[in-house]
């Protein structure tokens, strides 16, 4: 009987919500997508993750670091250009996981959970693609972080740099230009086969 007296006492005398307890929230406001799209600075980028559809990962519950270009270093054509290279693809029913854009810049820029630097960092991480980038207190990948923000579901660097070589998007550039001129080499067959 007395044990059956002391559990229900501890039971009434425990107060807390459970759910209250353990889903404390963010300390900090907003989203990564809300810090994306909101900074001037990152236009061409945001235009790109929104055209992917990973704005809204960016705003779903789960932690992530993202590593984002300013303007001044990927440029409205780098814009365009990855995005008309995504369309494409995925108008021939290429896989997210496969599709270039996605693959290549998407993710080499979106690091799952919170990556935050000291001045003793000097490590690696994985982005979302599986490369490993290197980390220091002011460098991702050999691009000078120049800002930082964190909101309720990660950090958002902002980045005087690309974390895609310049050499891949002359590649994906020039593969946007060939998939053009094969569409109006076919387009061109087909309209002189339908005259014959």
């Amino acid at each position: 009987m007395l044990g059956t007296v002391a559990v229900a006492l501890s039971i009434v005398a425990c107060t807390d919500n459970w759910d209250e307890h353990y889903n404390m929230g963010s300390p900090y406001d907003g989203n990564l997508w809300e810090a994306v799209s909101s900074n001037p600075n990152l236009t061409n980028f945001a235009r790109v993750i929104e055209a992917c559809g990973y704005d809204s990962s960016l705003v779903s519950s789960q932690m992530f670091t993202v590593f984002a270009p300013t303007n001044d270093y990927f440029t409205a054509e780098d814009a365009n250009a990855l995005i008309s290279v995504y369309n494409e693809q995925k108008a021939k029913h290429v896989k997210d996981n496969d599709n270039m854009t996605i693959k290549e810049f998407v993710q080499n820029h979106i690091a799952l959970y919170n990556y935050s630097v000291s001045s003793l960092s000097n490590d690696s991480i994985v982005m979302m693609n599986g490369k490993y980038l290197p980390l220091t207190s002011s460098f991702i990948g050999g691009s000078q972080m120049s800002s930082s923000k964190t909101v309720g579901n990660g950090i958002l660097y902002t980045v005087d740099g690309c974390n895609i070589p310049r050499m891949c998007l002359n590649i994906l550039k020039k593969m946007q230009t060939l998939i053009r001129l094969r569409a109006s080499f076919i387009l061109s067959i087909s309209m002189s086969s339908s005259r014959h």
